[in-house]
């Protein structure tokens, strides 16, 4: 199995791309030296990092979770790719950020390579979908059109702890998203830490699209992600995201942030006069801290147990990939 993964081009301006680069981590777990990356995301091997002294902190969310990974930049030959598809090379040509990188998309064509188009923008537009002849995974889906399928983000299974931490100090985790004095976290290991050590944790949707990474990096670290709105998700956004338990878990348990100032946990877009007279009642309720908690609800351990578990089976990098693989392989069968 030959693959080209095409990354997006980073010669004027390094970028992350959360999608594109668990990817490229998931292909590279399964298929070792067989997936070539081109032009190459040489931020995400640690030796090449080193070698051009580049600080992570350039990156969204500090460079955590994908960017200590793959090794050894240097030793894949990236040289006549051009050439190699015209030759057929490769078995499949990925492009891991279509709108960002079209690198040989019409030498792709000629091929008899399957092709692949990842398309992991903020948005729901899918006029990118220019050809209902290939394989095409949308992120934020909202349709059900016959060559697109939905993706979601990944982790490194590496990155997962083995079990939860069944005496965490935190009920609702301390970071706030988009409360930006709460980003406090400069180092990976403190704020894998913090999410450890922590409960709950509250999110919200931005600017419209639903998948964020950060769901991602509490479940492997045995948090449980509250979503705010969750119940208004399309079915094909956060496709393989535990939807009915983190449902499930939001009808229980969002009496919890009532114990919390509104004005410090939520967005002025989900502050209403509700939330601020349940704050206000609760004040003649018990507050519980996490061990009270847990002492109240111990099923809350065996939630967060089987989430881990789920985390673990279909929402790391390799899982991811091989998805990729399978549902286009089924595709170009039919």
């Amino acid at each position: 199995m030959k693959i080209l993964f095409i990354t997006p081009d980073t010669s004027k301006k390094i970028r992350s791309d959360f999608m594109s680069d668990g990817l490229l981590h998931g292909l590279r777990e399964q298929y070792g030296e067989n997936v070539i990356d081109y032009p190459g995301s040489w931020y995400m091997y640690k030796d090449e990092v080193k070698k051009r002294n580049f600080d992570f902190s350039n990156f969204w969310g500090n460079g955590f979770t994908f960017y200590d990974e793959l090794e050894n930049f240097d030793q894949f030959d990236r040289a006549n790719i051009q050439d190699k598809i015209k030759k057929n090379y490769f078995n499949y040509i990925i492009y891991g950020s279509f709108t960002r990188s079209k690198f040989f998309l019409e030498e792709a064509k000629k091929s008899n390579s399957k092709i692949i188009l990842i398309d992991g923008e903020d948005n729901i537009d899918l006029s990118q979908n220019l050809d209902i002849k290939i394989a095409y995974f949308k992120r934020e889906l909202v349709k059900d059109i016959t060559n697109v399928f939905p993706i979601n983000f990944s982790i490194p299974e590496k990155k997962i702890v083995t079990n939860i931490n069944l005496n965490p100090e935190n009920l609702l985790a301390p970071l706030i998203p988009h409360r930006y004095k709460t980003y406090i976290y400069k180092n990976q290991n403190d704020y894998y830490k913090m999410w450890q050590n922590s409960i709950i944790g509250i999110s919200y949707v931005w600017g419209g699209w639903w998948d964020a990474l950060r769901y991602y990096e509490m479940l492997m670290n045995g948090c449980v992600p509250l979503i705010q709105n969750l119940e208004n998700c399309p079915k094909n956004s956060l496709y393989f995201l535990p939807k009915k338990d983190l449902l499930e878990t939001k009808k229980n348990y969002s009496w919890i942030l009532s114990q919390y100032n509104p004005f410090r946990i939520y967005k002025k877009k989900f502050l209403n006069f509700k939330k601020l007279s349940l704050f206000l009642s609760s004040s003649f309720k018990k507050k519980y801290n996490a061990e009270e908690f847990i002492q109240n609800f111990p099923e809350i351990n065996i939630l967060r147990s089987n989430l881990l578990e789920y985390t673990k089976k279909f929402l790391t990098t390799k899982a991811m990939s091989k998805y990729i693989i399978d549902k286009s392989n089924r595709f170009y069968n039919e």
